[in-house]
């Protein structure tokens, strides 16, 4: 029974998605406040030009579900976080 457990919290472990960072207060804020709605995605997964319109996206969400939205300076900081790690397509 506790080999079962140890694979299965080994298997869900890959389930997580790497976030690059993570210790930064940038990494941090992303997935503090992306993370109230959602997984945060790894920032790999779009394109610097594809996060400059996600992200504007993203805040109309968190308007929509009464969630306050991100300060300016905090919204600058995420968007630089995103397209700083962004994939390259």
């Amino acid at each position: 029974m506790a080999l079962a457990a140890a694979g299965l919290a080994i298997a869900s472990a890959g389930c997580q998605p790497k976030i690059p960072e993570q210790d930064s207060y940038a990494g941090q804020l992303y997935m503090r406040r992306c993370g109230q709605c959602h997984a945060p995605y790894n920032p790999q997964s779009m394109t610097a030009a594809m996060w400059e319109i996600e992200v504007p996206k993203m805040e109309q969400k968190m308007l929509q579900a009464g969630l306050p939205p991100l300060p300016s300076d905090q919204k600058q900081i995420v968007l630089d976080y995103l397209q700083r790690n962004a994939g390259h397509q």
